[in-house]
């Protein structure tokens, strides 16, 4: 059984790799402060060892000039693997998980969703149920852009999993096919719920090219994904963005810049801060939580528009 061979995975490296040992150890000293807001909730932590990720420089001169982490090739010698159709199935050695994984393609290819990738992901999902699946789009937090890659983390740990579950505003529904979303959630969501693959597959698919009408953007429609496989059916969860990162990230004066780069696991729910200082100013600054996801989501204009095209779909 995958599982069962992933978690011999992480009982095997944590034994033989010093480096990765050292950093999941430190997740225990991870500073956690919950902010609340209507509907729904958000951990802000600090995980200073998460800066290499956050930070990165994702411009198209320095991921040509750098050597891709990814490539098997380029990998620590330490580093072991389970191979997984044409995807390798390793730890994260920089987690945010206590099981934190980093699914690369074997093959050195940009990292573009499409409808292979998104069978391959919900295959995942199905197969590793203890975990959950996300996919960062490569400008929407992907640290490598340049190798397709998903990321896997505990089930039950990120905030949107629950909530999801709650969702009653129905956008589409057929006999196979459930799309939904959540209002005054902070961020904007596309939740999609049912039990065949390839009808998942293809909503998701007219998901993201409605995405990519409203809010062009290359070289792929901006978008964070989450997938489960739950209650002997998938649930998806698609954040449409129109922003890498906020503007705070960006300002030159140390007092009132944010290092916030969101991902998956962010718009998830879970803030990723590397400094304590941004720690310390977003747990009591909620304010300044929204502003910054509102820089980066869709616009109530844009999702509406969005949510108009999905209730047109034909599934």
């Amino acid at each position: 059984m995958l599982q069962q061979k992933v978690k011999e995975l992480f009982a095997s490296q944590l034994e033989q790799w010093p480096m990765a040992r050292r950093n999941f150890d430190d997740l225990n000293s991870v500073q956690v402060a919950e902010v609340r807001f209507d509907a729904c909730r958000m951990p802000v932590t600090f995980n200073a060892g998460r800066i290499r990720s956050t930070a990165a420089k994702v411009d198209k001169k320095t991921i040509a000039e750098r050597r891709c982490f990814l490539c098997g090739e380029n990998r620590p010698a330490e580093q072991e693997g389970i191979e997984y159709g044409r995807y390798t199935i390793l730890i994260n050695p920089f987690p945010i998980f206590k099981n934190h994984l980093t699914i690369p393609d074997s093959s050195h290819t940009d990292q573009m969703m499409n409808a292979e990738r998104m069978g391959e992901m919900l295959d995942l999902a199905h197969d590793l149920s203890d975990w959950a699946i996300f996919y960062n789009g490569p400008k929407c937090g992907a640290s490598a852009p340049d190798h397709f890659h998903f990321q896997a983390g505990d089930r039950g740990v990120m905030p949107v999993e629950e909530e999801i579950k709650k969702a009653d505003k129905v956008l589409y529904k057929s006999d196979k096919l459930t799309v939904k979303t959540i209002d005054n959630y902070v961020r904007k969501v596309v939740i999609l719920e049912g039990k065949e693959r390839d009808v998942l597959t293809a909503a998701v698919e007219q998901v993201m090219k409605a995405v990519g009408e409203v809010v062009v953007r290359e070289p792929e429609p901006m978008v964070n994904i989450i997938t489960v496989w739950d209650e002997n059916e998938w649930r998806v969860a698609v954040f449409p963005r129109r922003e890498h990162r906020p503007s705070q990230f960006f300002l030159e004066d140390e007092a009132a810049k944010i290092v916030f780069s969101p991902g998956a696991v962010d718009f998830g729910g879970i803030l990723i801060l590397p400094r304590k200082e941004d720690f310390d100013r977003l747990q009591v600054e909620k304010e300044t939580i929204a502003d910054m996801f509102g820089q980066l989501s869709f616009t109530d204009e844009q999702f509406a528009e969005l949510t108009d095209k999905i209730a047109k779909f034909s599934l």
